[in-house]
C-alpha cells in the first residue's frame, strides 16, 4: 500500500465500511462478497484487501465503531439515573432508550444479522452479566432503597431494573425495526408512562396478590405466610 496519511487511511476505511454495512443490511453477511464491497466502495479488490484481510474483519470494525458510541451513550443514560425506581426517572430513562434506538437503527439491524448468521457471537457481550453490571452500577442507590424499607421483600432491585431496561429496549426495537406501529395500542409516550408506573407500583395490590396465591395453593395445604 502506498504511504498514506492517517486521515486518508481513515477516510478510505470509513468509505469501505459504509459500503459493507449497506450490503450486509440489505443482502446479509454471507450473501455479500468482498468483490461486492469493493464495487460499492468504488475501489479495487486488491486495495480492499490492503485494508481488511477478511470480510468478517470489516464487520468487526463496523461493530467496534458503533459499540464505542453505544457504550458512551449507555454510560450517560445510567449516570442520569439517580433513583432507579422513581417514576420521573424511569420515564426519562425510557425516552433516552427510545432516542438511542431511533438514532442507531443500522447498529440494531447488524445485531440481528449477527444473531441469524453468527449466533450472536459479536453482540453477546452487550447482554452477558447485565444484572450484575447494573447491581454494581447502582449499588449505592439500591442500598438506600433497602435501608429506607422501600423495596418489596424478596425482590432483587438489580433484576427489576434489568427488566425495566430490557422492556423499554425491546419495545422500541419492535417499533423501529419490525413495523410495530404502536403494538401496545397507544403512543410511545403513553407506553413510557404506563411502564414506568407498573415498574414503580406493580400490577396487583396486596389483596389481589394474596388472592392469587391462595387460588394456587392445593386444598390440603395452607398458604405460607409472607
Amino acid at each position: 500500500m502506498p504511504k498514506l496519511s492517517a486521515d486518508v487511511i481513515e477516510t478510505n476505511k470509513c468509505r469501505i465500511e459504509t459500503a459493507a454495512k449497506e450490503l450486509f443490511i440489505t443482502r446479509g453477511f454471507h450473501a455479500t462478497s468482498m468483490r461486492d464491497i469493493a464495487a460499492r466502495a468504488d475501489t479495487s479488490l486488491g486495495n480492499l484487501y490492503n485494508y481488511y484481510r477478511t470480510k468478517e474483519g470489516i464487520l468487526e470494525s463496523i461493530i467496534a465503531r458503533y459499540q464505542t458510541t453505544i457504550d458512551a451513550r449507555l454510560q450517560e443514560m445510567f449516570a442520569d439515573v439517580d433513583r432507579p425506581f422513581d417514576a420521573a426517572t424511569l420515564k426519562r430513562f425510557g425516552r433516552s432508550i427510545k432516542s438511542m434506538v431511533d438514532e442507531h437503527k443500522d447498529y440494531w439491524l447488524l445485531m440481528y444479522i449477527d444473531v441469524l448468521e453468527f449466533e450472536n457471537s459479536h453482540f453477546r457481550k452487550m447482554f452477558v452479566g447485565l444484572s450484575t453490571k447494573l447491581r454494581k452500577q447502582f449499588a449505592s442507590e439500591f442500598g438506600e432503597l433497602k435501608a429506607e424499607g422501600s423495596l418489596v421483600e424478596g425482590v432483587d432491585p438489580a433484576f427489576g431494573f434489568t427488566a425495566v431496561y430490557m422492556q423499554f429496549f425491546s419495545y422500541f426495537l419492535v417499533e423501529k425495526l419490525f413495523g410495530g406501529n404502536r403494538h401496545f395500542g397507544i403512543s410511545d409516550e403513553q407506553v413510557i408512562d404506563k411502564l414506568a408506573d407498573i415498574y414503580c407500583r406493580g400490577v396487583l395490590n396486596a389483596d389481589g396478590y394474596a388472592n392469587m396465591v391462595a387460588a394456587h395453593v392445593p386444598k390440603n395445604r395452607s398458604p405460607r405466610s409472607t
